[in-house]
């Protein structure tokens, strides 16, 4: 199962949306058409010390369900991420690197975010937000994985910087899952995947060199999310 978003600009040329799309156990396939890929980057500490929620999983408002569902935050008139400075290198408070590749060609594509755990324990994926820019009008929108998932969600906003480029801000929520299907493995990797037109308006490596991954560390959310706006869709 994948559903697709559209996205409805407003007046102030911000696009605010939510979806909720299946996270698709998938590896790069063999036959992809690959236009190019960026070398990859790295961040974050080697040992993070990160604290894993617990609780039954299927089970609204435990622990391991806290972002399943969640508060719907407004998109703000002018959304705070346009007077931020750009960030011009890759960062994370979890050890990864990232490279991304594109695949099918400039004037209509997929633009993917390639993440490999680096660091020397697992990184649990539930409430982690990601930040970067990419070409704007994305279409299409989901999550790949070496481990599968089950029930995964996803909260999600477009603010459009004007120049053809777009901010994106997405947060991972997951459902129906024990802990295990929550993380990453050391050395295994994820990939977040955009389509859409226009892929030339931004090169691959201003992509990769924009994105933050922000992962919740001590089971507390991430305060992202209400501060950038955003709408979470029910499983």
């Amino acid at each position: 199962m994948k559903k697709t978003a559209k996205a409805a600009w407003s007046a102030t040329g911000v696009v605010g949306l939510a979806l909720s799309a299946a996270f698709v156990v998938s590896s790069l396939p063999a036959n992809a058409n690959v236009v190019a890929v960026t070398s990859p980057v790295s961040a974050g500490p080697a040992a993070h010390g990160q604290q894993y929620p617990d609780g039954p999983s299927s089970v609204d408002g435990s622990p391991l369900e806290r972002c399943r569902r969640g508060t719907d935050y407004a998109v703000p008139s002018r959304n705070p991420v346009l007077d931020e400075p750009l960030n011009a290198g890759f960062q994370s408070n979890v050890g990864l690197s990232v490279k991304v590749q594109l695949e099918g060609g400039t004037s209509y594509g997929s633009r993917k975010l390639i993440f490999t755990n680096s660091s020397s324990a697992p990184v649990h994926t539930d409430c982690l937000v990601l930040k970067f820019r990419a070409p704007s009008g994305s279409v299409d929108h989901h999550y790949r994985a070496s481990v599968q998932y089950g029930h995964p969600q996803q909260d999600y906003v477009e603010v459009p910087r004007g120049n053809g480029e777009s901010h994106y801000i997405i947060r991972f929520g997951f459902h129906d899952v024990p802990p295990a299907d929550r993380t990453i493995p050391v050395g295994q990797t994820w990939t977040y995947e955009l389509a859409g037109s226009n892929q030339a308006s931004m090169s691959l490596e201003a992509t990769r060199d924009s994105v933050e991954v922000l992962a919740d560390m001590n089971v507390g959310g991430n305060n992202w999310i209400s501060q950038y706006g955003t709408k979470r869709l029910g499983n």
